[in-house]
């Protein structure tokens, strides 16, 4: 990939400096420097939909509103030499380019940090539910999850598990992610009922910045779309629940607290939050069990993602009211 291709639609005060940067599954990043200015440069790897980053950009402008008092920053696109937000390369590939937040990525570890990101979930709730962006979601909401992964219909998904002996070797965990699809899928319609706003729809540890205790900064609004609210919630309690942490049900308090005190879920949304954090389980292991059959990844990352959502299954089944609630 070149990278200076990418670089080459902006204008930039001074010669610039490249740097990796952790990427995630859905785009690749790099930090670039130029004199005493720092960037970060995205490049979309899950799509070459315009539209999708020009409604993440709309809701990120929509967020800069001062009068919004977010506790934090959000990403900042930048122009490029035509004046736009979005870049296109000869073969598709969109990019973007942002000022770069100040910080580090906060750690689970951190309980400050734990409770720092309740919050600040909370905070952008609120901020969310009070912008009104010209632009329509082109994501669906979790709720839909059926619509969503048609084609991976319960034979699609199960017939995976064949392709190879690792995966063949969880064959039953496919079976019991789709047991537990079809329970989810049942509670939709209720779910559908739950008030609905604008929300992140990825906020996890990963796309945040810290300073010190607190959350100084909210990344990748990609999936930004219109969902029921408590949705931002459950993405967030399940990307704490870990097989090898101890702590999960100590953090998921701790994240609850946060949240809580600023933003106050109805008895129904409360009641709801289980399903709605196994939806949050189904919708990754859909969305990664797709990009395997398109060749997207190795088997050992769908491999990864089945044993963590059951696992993550196995704890809200187990733990959820016995200890929450």
């Amino acid at each position: 990939m070149d990278i200076n291709y990418f670089l080459n639609e902006y204008e930039f005060s001074a010669p610039y400096e490249v740097e990796d940067r952790e990427s995630g599954m859905n785009n690749t990043t790099r930090m670039v420097r130029a004199g005493s200015n720092r960037y970060v440069l995205r490049i979309y790897n899950n799509h070459k939909d315009a539209n999708i980053v020009r409604i993440e950009h709309e809701v990120l402008t929509a967020l800069q509103n001062k009068a919004l008092s977010l506790p934090f920053q959000v990403p900042r696109p930048v122009r490029n030499k035509r004046g736009s937000t979005i870049s296109v390369s000869q073969d598709g590939s969109l990019s973007s380019l942002f000022h770069f937040i100040e910080g580090e990525r906060p750690h689970s570890s951190n309980s400050s940090h734990v409770l720092a990101l309740g919050k600040a979930a909370a905070s952008l709730t609120v901020a969310l539910s009070r912008i009104e962006p010209a632009c329509k979601p082109l994501y669906s909401p979790y709720y839909l999850l059926e619509d969503t992964y048609e084609s991976m219909n319960s034979t699609a998904f199960i017939a995976l598990s064949e392709r190879s002996e690792a995966l063949s070797a969880r064959r039953d965990l496919f079976e019991r992610l789709q047991e537990e699809r079809l329970k989810v899928t049942q509670a939709c319609a209720e779910i559908s009922n739950l008030p609905k706003q604008w929300i992140h729809g990825d906020l996890v540890f990963n796309n945040t910045v810290s300073k010190g205790e607190e959350i100084v900064g909210v990344l990748d609004f990609e999936f930004s779309t219109i969902d029921v609210r408590a949705m931002e919630l459950a993405v967030i309690l399940v990307d704490t629940i870990r097989p090898d942490d101890a702590a999960s049900t100590a953090k998921v308090k701790l994240l609850l607290q946060g949240y809580l005190e600023i933003v106050q879920l109805s008895k129904q949304e409360m009641e709801q939050l289980p399903s709605l954090m196994k939806l949050r389980l189904l919708d990754v292991a859909l969305h990664f069990a797709v990009r395997l059959r398109e060749g997207l990844d190795h088997e050992n990352v769908l491999c990864g993602i089945i044993d963590q959502s059951n696992y993550g299954f196995d704890w809200i089944n187990q733990y959820w009211e016995a200890e929450l609630i």
